[in-house]
């Protein structure tokens, strides 16, 4: 993107000059040190003679970057989940409340400030930075979970005719700061255009937030809470179409990702496999989370 707008500046001057010099009958332009003469009959030799002498570090807005630039900054999408302890995606009975729709659990990733330091020539570096995390968690049941209890918990909603409700929205928001720890080697560091990439490291991260959210077709009405052999526990209200209840829901308040990232040019794929747990020690199920996603824009 840079070099496109680096060209389309350079031919913008080049013809703002040499109109300036047909306009002055002849008249000496300012390029005229360098032994280009914009007329009508030299235009087009003398354009592509100041391509060839043209030197990147005396225009505007390009210089040669000749440093190590990592692959962090930038808004990043994709799908997340999470696994089992054997890296299996059919949970246990036990807790039927996390069975999720990947293909609709996306996050997104605003990752504004990067920090680079130079290991090796310039090709081979260390990268960090902070970034922010929105993970999106679609369940797939009618399950609302409980966020006071003692250890998380969640119970089947029904309506005051003791039919079970289909939500049609049922997720968890979980937002973090993150703050990577990356190696990356890079092939060209002259031109991101054409350099392939590879990076291996750690992501840290705090939660700052977390929520659930259902919605349901009905609002104004009553329902019940449901335990698995059908007994009603408690009741709530439902004033509007869409619930929002925020808590900490025993999520781990700190995470560990190991972070994997290749790509070509400004294409950067990229996938992290946390090595700390979802929920806190004894509070939840021992579920790991995981990400694969793609850079939509870096810089």
């Amino acid at each position: 993107m840079k070099t496109i707008l680096n060209l389309t500046l350079l031919f913008t001057l080049l013809v703002i000059v040499s109109g300036n010099s047909v306009a002055q009958d002849g008249k000496k332009g300012p390029w005229h040190k360098h032994g280009w003469h914009m007329d009508d009959s030299t235009r087009m030799n003398d354009f592509t003679c100041a391509m060839e002498n043209f030197d990147m570090d005396e225009f505007p807005f390009c210089p040669n970057k000749n440093k190590f630039n990592g692959h962090w900054a930038g808004v990043e999408i994709g799908i997340n989940g999470y696994v089992t302890p054997d890296f299996d995606m059919n949970f246990n009975p036990g807790y039927p409340y996390m069975n999720m729709n990947t293909a609709r659990s996306l996050f997104v990733n605003l990752n504004p400030f990067e920090l680079n330091v130079n290991l090796v020539k310039n090709k081979f570096g260390f990268t960090t930075g902070l970034g922010f995390q929105i993970s999106n968690y679609y369940f797939t049941g009618n399950y609302v979970m409980l966020k006071d209890s003692t250890a998380l918990v969640a119970y089947k909603v029904q309506d005051t005719e003791g039919n079970y409700v289909d939500m049609k929205v049922n997720k968890m928001v979980v937002s973090y700061l993150n703050l990577p720890l990356f190696f990356e080697y890079q092939t060209n560091h002259y031109r991101r255009m054409s350099s392939f990439h590879v990076t291996l490291g750690v992501i840290a991260g705090v939660r700052i937030g977390s929520y659930t959210k259902q919605f349901y077709s009905n609002k104004g009405e009553s329902y019940f809470l449901v335990d698995e052999k059908g007994n009603q526990v408690a009741a709530f209200d439902v004033e509007h179409y869409t619930v929002h209840d925020r808590g900490a829901y025993h999520l781990s308040p700190f995470k560990v990702d190991a972070a994997f990232r290749i790509g070509w040019s400004h294409l950067n794929l990229f996938g992290t496999y946390s090595l700390t747990k979802m929920f806190q020690e004894a509070q939840g199920p021992e579920l790991y989370p995981f990400t694969v996603g793609i850079t939509l824009a870096g810089w």
